[in-house]
């Protein structure tokens, strides 16, 4: 029986595509003097920023980051929107007792400020963000350290995501993967990570915890 459904934020609850693709394009042509395909830009969609920008980057990431953050000020409220059926399917979730987490590649102070935009923090008992665990996904533990904080078992929770992170994070954890169908790919990332449900919206999610 399912008793703990946990989220993915960039992707899953809310649309940032747009905002994360424009933000990389802004430093790769500030410090590369170049921008990259979009495909290019969405295959490290799910991984911590730090550890992208450190691939991607010569330069300090310090600097990276600051001029990717400014590039952000200001915009977030109005580049991002969260996903068709998203609060009402969190308001079904809470109303059956389910518990609910977030499992997210952002920084906790950026995840945190997200979710009270949106009013959405009283949805959640539990958040992980990357500056909460030593490994981050596609590594099992801040799953797992989700689903310990909240006194279940993997078998017993849902994992939402959108990316092969999110996937192989749920995998390797032993919960239950759950894929945004919505996204360009998901058809391919279901057979390569042999994902137990793809959902076409966030309300599906209710008929999984019946």
């Amino acid at each position: 029986m399912i008793d703990t459904v946990v989220f993915d934020f960039d992707g899953t609850l809310a649309d940032t595509s747009e905002l994360i693709i424009n933000s990389f394009q802004t430093v790769y042509k500030k410090f590369l003097g170049e921008e990259k395909s979009v495909d290019y830009i969405m295959e490290s969609f799910g991984e911590p920023l730090k550890v992208t920008i450190e691939r991607e980057f010569p330069q300090p990431f310090e600097d990276v980051f600051r001029e990717y953050r400014n590039y952000q000020t200001g915009r977030f409220n109005t580049d991002v929107k969260l996903f068709d059926k998203a609060v009402e399917t969190l308001q079904y979730i809470k109303s059956k007792n389910i518990k609910t987490a977030v499992v997210t590649s952002r920084m906790r102070e950026s995840v945190v400020n997200a979710l009270k935009d949106f009013n959405l923090d009283k949805y959640f008992d539990v958040i992980i963000a990357v500056n909460d665990t030593v490994n981050h996904k596609p590594h099992p533990e801040p799953l797992l350290k989700a689903i310990n904080l909240l006194n279940t078992t993997p078998d017993k929770a849902l994992f939402v995501g959108d990316s092969k992170f999110d996937m192989e994070c749920a995998n390797r954890a032993g919960a239950i993967s759950v894929l945004a169908g919505w996204h360009a790919g998901s058809d391919i990332l279901k057979k390569q990570y042999d994902v137990k449900y793809i959902i076409n919206n966030l309300y599906e999610i209710t008929k999984l915890i019946v």
